[in-house]
């Protein structure tokens, strides 16, 4: 049976949005998935649940289980610091002026 997953709700997501905050990251440029009853999260036995968290304008995605005793909100922070989650590149990286060949000019 499918069970809905709670978006951006939950003390865990709003732990997370204040870690972004507070490492200067734009917390609306994630998405932040508190799931504790998921197949998922049932299957492994995660009693509480699982994280998913995404930048929407790189697509990173990690997940992190969220169970009692587990380290879930250090290894956010770590990943963060590691820069997995690193900013976009600019679009002007993607930009290269193009300039024709003397081959290419007509005479």
């Amino acid at each position: 049976m499918a069970h809905m997953i709670h978006s951006d709700t939950g003390d865990k997501a709003l732990a997370v949005r204040q870690m972004l905050h507070a490492r200067g990251l734009d917390a609306r440029d994630f998405d932040i998935e508190e799931d504790s009853r998921s197949g998922i999260s049932q299957l492994l036995g995660l009693a509480g649940g699982i994280i998913t968290l995404r930048r929407r304008s790189t697509g990173e995605i990690r997940v992190y289980a969220a169970g009692p005793g587990s380290a879930w909100y250090a290894a956010i922070a770590m990943d963060l610091d590691r820069g997995y989650f690193k900013s976009p590149a600019p679009t002007s990286a993607f930009l290269r002026r193009h300039q024709p060949s003397p081959s290419a000019l007509w005479v």
